[in-house]
């Protein structure tokens, strides 16, 4: 976080202590106390840091609307991240300005709802077939990782979705690479005192080794694809073609950033949104039950298709109401370019701003009894009656999660096909308690025992 200016009238806050300000509750779980400064300080608070530095909480809607569309363009994102820069590079995510403009314009088509359609034949071959692995889960009775099998099963289909069907090929190589940045990423701190603390440089030096294996790789892919036909090369292939059209062309680094973006974000939030939506179903079994009836009623046992994914109302209001409890995009934040007015104060350049997803989307106001589970709060009716932006799971803005509809496909085809097939339900004795990591996942995993099952009334 930067230093801030604080502004004439200073927003309300919560006092932390000397010099440290709230750090040690902050870094203990950001989600929650996020939450809490939310629910009693209101709609914008500030929040202050070590050393007289401070950020600044935005979670009333209305107020969001200022910070990410009415002010957009005073503000830009934060990438104050090393690890995420060496990630990702400078593609759509963390490019600025007319770069991340001509980058968002040139990807934009392959999220297109007619050509997200288009792609549904071939994602649920994939589904059919990595779920028959399930059945010696279901016969033997041992729990699965459903953390790791939906990191699997979703990462498959980005690969294939953004390189190509050659990459099922490279599919366990980029498995393992992606286990390995993961498990060496960097740690936040949980306290004022392990802050203190100096990272591990041989976790730094596992973390670039992985980087670097990752680099080979993604490159191997971009000279593949220019020796290929477009058609060949996914949205890779696309974006390979496009800019050669444009006259100016992408080079092998801005491929690979690109192509590194699109995929990191297009499997991780997938697949920690599909262990929550199946943690509380399995905790819901009347929810469980309304979807199964659901799924076996449209689809009489046949793969959906896109014109069925459209008709499974049900499944699509139990994706939103997990998307909202555990959003795995749990915040975002943005730095001020130049003075900004926010809620009634001034917020002075290079101040942080925070939206929480996970705090907002558990406003009282906005929703009644905000813990519990009820996919009924996104009937139309209800959803007419409530301020547009107190739900946010993919962002808002010029800025939002470019495959927002992607995820809602995905999601629900995966949802789909696995309630045609099995019910699972959480291992007895597993810990389940949320983790703010780049996604909001399962801090202890999410082991889940696995039954099979055929339709209802014996279809």
């Amino acid at each position: 976080m930067s230093q801030s200016n604080e502004p004439e009238a200073r927003a309300p806050a919560p006092r932390g202590l000397p010099y440290f300000g709230c750090v040690g509750a902050l870094r203990r779980n950001p989600m929650e106390f996020f939450r809490r400064v939310a629910v009693r300080f209101g709609g914008i608070a500030r929040v202050p840091l070590q050393a007289g530095r401070s950020l600044y909480l935005v979670s009333e809607p209305k107020l969001i609307k200022e910070l990410l569309l009415d002010h957009r363009t005073r503000f830009v994102k934060n990438t104050r991240y090393p690890a995420m820069q060496r990630l990702l590079g400078t593609g759509l995510l963390l490019s600025e300005g007319e770069a991340w403009r001509r980058q968002r314009l040139l990807t934009q088509p392959a999220f297109k709802p007619s050509e997200l359609k288009r792609q549904i034949g071939w994602m649920s071959g994939y589904v059919t077939r990595y779920l028959d692995s399930w059945e010696q889960h279901a016969r033997s009775g041992v729990p699965l990782d459903a953390e790791l099998e939906f990191l699997k099963l979703t990462q498959l289909l980005a690969g294939v979705l953004v390189i190509g069907p050659g990459f099922e090929k490279d599919a366990a190589e980029m498995f393992r690479i992606s286990e390995a940045i993961k498990n060496n990423w960097p740690v936040p701190p949980r306290g004022i005192l392990s802050g203190l603390r100096k990272p591990s440089p041989e976790r730094a030096q596992r973390l670039e080794a992985a980087c670097c294996d990752l680099d080979r790789l993604l490159l191997s892919f971009v000279e593949r694809q220019r020796k290929a036909a477009p058609e060949d090369g996914g949205i890779l292939g696309m974006l390979m073609a496009d800019s050669e059209k444009e006259g100016q062309p992408f080079t092998d680094k801005e491929l690979r950033d690109q192509v590194a973006t699109l995929f990191f974000a297009g499997y991780e939030t997938s697949a920690a949104s599909m262990c929550w939506t199946h943690y509380l179903l399995s905790a819901h079994p009347d929810a469980r039950e309304k979807l199964l009836r659901e799924v076996d009623d449209k689809l009489g046992g046949r793969i959906p298709s896109g014109e069925d994914l459209e008709r499974l109302e049900y499944v699509e209001r139990v994706l939103q109401e997990s998307l909202r409890i555990y959003s795995p995009i749990h915040s975002l934040s943005r730095v001020a370019t130049q003075d900004c007015p926010i809620g009634g104060f001034t917020l002075k350049k290079d101040s942080t701003a925070v939206v929480s997803l996970y705090a907002t989307h558990r406003l009282p106001e906005y929703w009644p009894d905000p813990e519990r589970f009820d996919p009924e709060r996104f009937t139309e009716q209800a959803c007419a009656g409530r301020y547009s932006l107190a739900y946010i799971p993919f962002a808002v803005g010029h800025r939002n999660c470019i495959g927002g509809t992607l995820a809602m496909v995905e999601g629900k085809l995966i949802l789909a096909q696995v309630a045609q097939r099995f019910l699972l339900d959480v291992a007895p004795g597993q810990r389940v308690e949320a983790m703010a990591a780049t996604t909001m996942r399962p801090r202890y995993g999410m082991r889940m025992r696995v039954r099979a099952r055929t339709l209802q009334n014996g279809r």
